[in-house]
C-alpha cells in the first residue's frame, strides 16, 4: 500500500478537525475558563501540527479502494486519540491515571463514532465549551469530516472508490450534491434552533448540542437528566424530526430538494419510515408503552441516535430483543445511522427468495432493488458483512456476560456499541470494568467503519496501480 497517498489526505482531516475545536476554545475564552481552554487548545494545535506535518511531508494523490478503507479506519482511530486530550487534561473520571486515560479516550470515541455512550459520571461539572465540544466531535464524525471534506479533492470519477469503501455506490454529480447536502444539514441546524430559542429554550449551549446530537444521529446529552427536556413541547418533536434526519440517505434528501420526488419514495427512506411505523405500533399495543414513549425510542434505537429518558433496564427481555433488532437493521444507507442499513436487510431478504426459486426452476433471477441491479458479489458482500456484525455482536456479548451481567442485557449493550446507538441497560458506566470499556472503543470503531474496513485495509491482496 501506497502511504504518501493515505498520511497526506489524513493531514488533511486532522488539520480540519483542529480548525473545527476552535469553535468551542472561542466559548471557553468568553466564560474565562482557562482550564477548558488550555485542554481545547491543546488539542486543536495536536490536530493542525500533525496535520500540516503529513500534509509537508507526503504528496497528495488519488487513493484506491485499499486505501481509502485504511483511510477510513486511521482517521477514526486518530480522532479518537487525539480527541481524547481534552478528557485527559480536565481528569473526567476523577480518578487514576489509567482509569481517566481509558475513561477519555471511551468518550472520545463515542463521540466521533455517534455513539453517544458516555463514562463521565457528573455532566454538570463540565465547562460549557467541554459540553460543547462533546456535542461537535458527533457532528464532525458524522456528517463532517470523512465524507464531505475528501469530496472536494479530486476527480468525481475518482471519488467512487472512496464511495466504495463507505457502502455507497451511487454515481452523482458528488462535488455539487455535497455541497447541496451541507447546505440543507445546516438549514436545518439553525431552523431548529430558531424553533427552540421561539419556544423559549434559551440555553444556547445544550440547545445546540441536543440538535447537533439529533442530526448526527450520536445521541451525547449535555446534561444528566434530560426528561423534562425531550418530553417538552416542542424540543421533543424537533429532536425526533432531527434523529429521522440524519437517519435518511443524504443524496435522496438532496434529491427531494431538487423536486425529485419519485425518486424520494421509490428510495429506502419509504421503507425505513414504514418499518418506523410498524415498530412503533408494535411497542404501542404488544408492550404497552405510552404513544409518545413508543414512538420516541423506536425513532432513537432505529436511527441509531441513543436519546432515551426511560429506563430500558426495567424493560422487559422481550423488548430488549426488539430494540436490538432496530438497533441493528438501523437507517438508510448513505447517512450517519449506523447497523447494516435498511438496503442490506432488503437485499438479503431478495438473495434468500432468489436462492429458492433458482433452486427450484434452474434458471438465473436477477436481483433489482430500488431500480439498481446488484451483481452476485454485492450480495456475497452484504451477506459477510451481516455475519461479521452478528459475530462480533455475539462474541461480545459473551465477553460481557463474563463479568456478571445478564445475556439479554450484553446482547443489548454490545449491539448498541457496533451499531454506534448508544442506548444503555446501565451496564455502560463510569464503574464498568476497564477491559470491557477497552472492548467498547473496539466495537464502536468497528462499527463506524462497517467493519469490513478493517479486513481489506490488512489484506495482503496487491491492488491495481493506478495509470
Amino acid at each position: 500500500m501506497r502511504l504518501k497517498a493515505l498520511l497526506s489526505n489524513m493531514g488533511f482531516v486532522l488539520q480540519i478537525s483542529g480548525l473545527f475545536i476552535l469553535l468551542p476554545i472561542i466559548i471557553s475564552f468568553i466564560d474565562n475558563d482557562m482550564v477548558a481552554t488550555v485542554a481545547l487548545f491543546a488539542s486543536a494545535i495536536v490536530f493542525l501540527a500533525l496535520g500540516f506535518l503529513l500534509n509537508a511531508l507526503c504528496e497528495r494523490k488519488e487513493l484506491s479502494y485499499k486505501q481509502s478503507c485504511a483511510l477510513i479506519v486511521l482517521v477514526f482511530v486518530s480522532l479518537s486519540i487525539i480527541g481524547a486530550i481534552p478528557y485527559i487534561y480536565i481528569n473526567i473520571s476523577q480518578g487514576d491515571f489509567i482509569s481517566n486515560l481509558i475513561d477519555s479516550l471511551f468518550e472520545s470515541a463515542s463521540g466521533f463514532t455517534t455513539t453517544g455512550f458516555s463514562v463521565i459520571p457528573d455532566l454538570s461539572i463540565l465547562p460549557r465549551s467541554i459540553i460543547f465540544y462533546r456535542a461537535l466531535t458527533q457532528l464532525i464524525g458524522g456528517i463532517g469530516i470523512v465524507l464531505v471534506l475528501l469530496a472536494f479533492f479530486y476527480p468525481e470519477a475518482k471519488l467512487t472508490e472512496f464511495f466504495r469503501s463507505m457502502g455507497f455506490s451511487q454515481k452523482q454529480k458528488i462535488k455539487r450534491t455535497f455541497l447541496l447536502i451541507l447546505l440543507i444539514y445546516v438549514s436545518y441546524t439553525f431552523i431548529m434552533i430558531f424553533i427552540g430559542l421561539l419556544f423559549g429554550y434559551h440555553d444556547v449551549i445544550n440547545l445546540v448540542s441536543f440538535i447537533f446530537s439529533a442530526l448526527s444521529t450520536g445521541g451525547f446529552a449535555p446534561m444528566n437528566d434530560i426528561s423534562t427536556t425531550v418530553t417538552q413541547f416542542p424540543m421533543n418533536y424537533v429532536l425526533i424530526l432531527g434523529m429521522i434526519l440524519g437517519a435518511c440517505n443524504f443524496l435522496v434528501l438532496a434529491g427531494l430538494f431538487k423536486g425529485k420526488i419519485k425518486e424520494f419514495f421509490k428510495s429506502g427512506i419509504t421503507v425505513f419510515f414504514i418499518l418506523l411505523l410498524a415498530a412503533a405500533l408494535l411497542v404501542i399495543f404488544a408492550f404497552r408503552l405510552p404513544v409518545f414513549d413508543a414512538i420516541f425510542i423506536v425513532v432513537s434505537g432505529m436511527s441509531t441516535t441513543g436519546f432515551s429518558y426511560l429506563s430500558i433496564a426495567g424493560f422487559t427481555d422481550g423488548l430488549k430483543l426488539f430494540l436490538v433488532f432496530l438497533m441493528f437493521v438501523g437507517g438508510a444507507s448513505f447517512s450517519t445511522a449506523g447497523g447494516i442499513k435498511i438496503f442490506r436487510l432488503l437485499l438479503l431478504f431478495k438473495a434468500i427468495r432468489k436462492a429458492i426459486n433458482e433452486s427450484i426452476s434452474g434458471k438465473y433471477s436477477p436481483i433489482t432493488l430500488f431500480g439498481k441491479e446488484y451483481s452476485n458479489q454485492e450480495i456475497i458482500h452484504a451477506l459477510v458483512f451481516v455475519v461479521l456484525m452478528i459475530s462480533f455482536i455475539f462474541g461480545s456479548a459473551f465477553i460481557t456476560s463474563l463479568y456478571g451481567f445478564q445475556p439479554v442485557d450484553a446482547l443489548f449493550e454490545a449491539t448498541s456499541a457496533i451499531t454506534c446507538t448508544g442506548l444503555s441497560v446501565g451496564i455502560v458506566s463510569p464503574s464498568l470494568a476497564l477491559e470491557l470499556k477497552c472492548l467498547f472503543i473496539v466495537l464502536m470503531i468497528l462499527g463506524r467503519v462497517e467493519i469490513l474496513s478493517l479486513f481489506i485495509m490488512f489484506s495482503p491482496t496487491k491492488e491495481p496501480r493506478n495509470p
